[in-house]
């Protein structure tokens, strides 16, 4: 993608030519991507590829007044391209099914949020070297360990830039950094044999901020943690949550659920649950695209949408304005866009996404929480997902530890929890002031009472 090329007027001349050439034309989008990364993977503790690579193109969206969608892209930016990208789309558009439901693509904002920090000029200057030392880093740590016997991983640097061009005057552009790195550390039990593996990741706007040994460290500590692991019996009993864990069975399902797209399909389960209760007082999320410096936050969406703060369960009450809805989906209830429209990359059209989710902490140290707890679990994490239909969810406890007269003790191994999403909200008791940030969720530990745990121990 040519520097020389002036993206805002080739965008424009491909809205005009749609306008000009397509029959029963109600409105039309360009979207022109420009990404460019370095990364470099790590397997068995040794670097094993290294790319600079980019991915460049432009999208263009059109609608007739059937609400019919065509839709097509191409990696080239010059106009006989762009032409003929929009000829496809309009095609497309013209064999399509008319949509009642389409109302109409966002019209021109009068302003933006000032959001800051979301691009590192450092970016420019970032060798490949650089980033290679970033992996040495993690391969120093597992080195120097006795446990540590293998590591993967990788760092990651992305540069994006984005422009959004519509029929009813928007007219944006946005330009980014995103830096990532991370280890899954395994480590051996000397005298049992015994393996374990733990995972840490990072992911930040400037490079600075990017720690591999702590990164590194981190995933040691966790697998060192997950070590001689015990069986026990099927009971009722109190979990702690990690952040890691309150992703898992907290953030990561809401994020699901309030998506408006499965709601407006019935596939939520919080579907009927608006302006009522489904938690304890000590549950409040919202989901804050202003947050300066966040991975998650950002000045406009996908669809060159505003973007804003939204409260979405306060002390426990699901909110009538709690879903997180694109064009599409707002139009379909009448209201305007939240600004959650959310594109991979200039190839897919928009669909929906959180920006910055945050389950509010609480005013007590992660000590207090457990100190009363006479047995119990903490649970890190669970690679196992909720029906987020109905809200059950069973699953295996990856990596967990047994908790006893308020100290952390062995490791968990068979063992299992059931509960409904419903259930465990109401069930929250306690909230950490402590919360780490992984990517875009901001998550505390949490205490939540009488979760039916299955064991493998008879």
């Amino acid at each position: 993608m040519e520097s020389t090329v002036d993206v805002y007027e080739l965008a424009k001349y491909g809205i005009r030519f749609a306008e000009k050439k397509c029959r029963s034309f109600k409105c039309a989008e360009i979207f022109v991507g420009n990404s460019q990364y370095t990364n470099i993977e790590l397997e068995e503790n040794s670097i094993k590829y290294s790319e600079i690579g980019s991915d460049k193109g432009v999208s263009f969206r059109i609608y007739n007044n059937k609400g019919s969608i065509g839709f097509a892209f191409t990696n080239q930016l010059n106009k006989k391209v762009v032409e003929n990208t929009v000829i496809n789309a309009a095609k497309m558009m013209s064999a399509g099914t008319s949509d009642p439901y389409f109302k109409n693509l966002p019209g021109e904002y009068k302003s933006y949020p000032e959001v800051d920090n979301l691009y590192d000029k450092s970016i420019k200057t970032l060798t490949v070297e650089d980033s290679i030392n970033f992996v040495k880093e993690l391969v120093q740590v597992c080195s120097e360990d006795d446990l540590a016997i293998s590591q993967s991983g990788d760092f990651t640097a992305n540069h994006n830039k984005s422009y959004i061009l519509n029929s009813n005057g928007i007219e944006v552009f946005g330009e980014e950094t995103l830096f990532s790195i991370s280890s899954n550390m395994i480590v051996k039990d000397k005298i049992t044999g015994e393996t374990s593996n733990g995972y840490e990741s990072q992911i930040k706007r400037k490079l600075i901020d990017i720690d591999a040994m702590y990164t590194a460290e981190e995933a040691l500590k966790n697998a060192k943690k997950n070590l001689n692991r015990i069986k026990i019996k099927t009971k009722k009993m109190p979990i702690v949550l990690t952040p890691k864990g309150t992703i898992n069975l907290i953030l990561s399902p809401i994020a699901s659920a309030i998506n408006a797209q499965l709601f407006q399909y019935k596939r939520s389960f919080l579907v009927d649950k608006r302006e009522t209760k489904i938690g304890s007082e000590h549950l409040t999320v919202e989901d804050n695209a202003l947050i300066h410096g966040a991975v998650g936050s950002s000045n406009f969406d996908g669809e060159g949408v505003p973007c804003k703060n939204k409260k979405i369960i306060d002390k426990g009450i699901f909110l009538k304005t709690g879903l997180l809805h694109n064009s599409y989906t707002a139009g379909k209830e009448g209201i305007e866009s939240t600004g959650n429209a959310s594109r991979r990359s200039f190839s897919s059209i928009p669909t929906i996404g959180i920006s910055n989710l945050i389950l509010k902490p609480g005013n007590i140290s992660q000590e207090e929480l457990i100190k009363d707890i006479k047995e119990g679990i903490l649970l890190n994490s669970t690679a196992d997902s909720p029906n987020i239909s109905t809200g059950d969810f069973s699953g295996l406890i990856s990596q967990g530890n047994l908790i006893i007269k308020g100290e952390i003790k062995q490791a968990l191994n068979e063992t299992m929890f059931g509960i409904n999403l419903l259930e465990l909200f109401k069930n929250i008791m306690l909230v950490s002031k402590e919360f780490k940030v992984y990517g875009s969720y901001y998550a505390p530990f949490v205490k939540i009472d009488n979760v039916q745990i299955i064991g493998a121990n008879s």
